[in-house]
Parts: C-alpha cells; sequence; structure tokens
C-alpha cells in the first residue's frame, strides 16, 4: 500500500467512525454512503476491499456490524455496541 493510500484510508476510518456515530440505531447503509463520495473516491479497489473487510473485523471500533449483502456490496447496520 503506497503512503498516499495509508493516509487516505486513516481519514476514511476517522470519517467513518464520525457519521457512524451520528446515525440512528439499526439504520442500515453501505460503508461509501456513510463516509461519501469524496472521501472515498481516493482509496483504490483492493484498498476499499480490505478496508471493508477491516470494518466488518472491527464492529466495536466503528460501531457497525455487517447486516446483509445487496447485490456484490456489504450492508452495515448502527449496532448498540
Amino acid at each position: 500500500m503506497k503512503t498516499t493510500q495509508t493516509s487516505d484510508w486513516d481519514n476514511v476510518s476517522e470519517i467513518l467512525k464520525h457519521n457512524a456515530a451520528a446515525m440512528p440505531l439499526g439504520q442500515e447503509r453501505k460503508i461509501r454512503e456513510i463516509i461519501g463520495e469524496e472521501p472515498w473516491a481516493p482509496l483504490q479497489r483492493t484498498a476499499r476491499h480490505r478496508f471493508g473487510k477491516h470494518v466488518r473485523a472491527n464492529p466495536e471500533r466503528y460501531g457497525l456490524v455487517f447486516a446483509r449483502i445487496a447485490g456484490s456490496t456489504a450492508v452495515y447496520k448502527k449496532s448498540a455496541i
């Protein structure tokens, strides 16, 4: 992963934590929708995929749990964690 990818990863991670905390309990959304298009765009496809796996493996960090698959994209739900 390039250095810019690492800082982009950190940026989307912080935005996701902030935006997920503001979501109503039980609401479902895709990570891309929670973060927003502008911060999400700099991540390469492989980094996006790894970031999604990271979110799924760390529900306590983001307050999101895996809910279902919509097409080929994971949907997460705001949890009480």
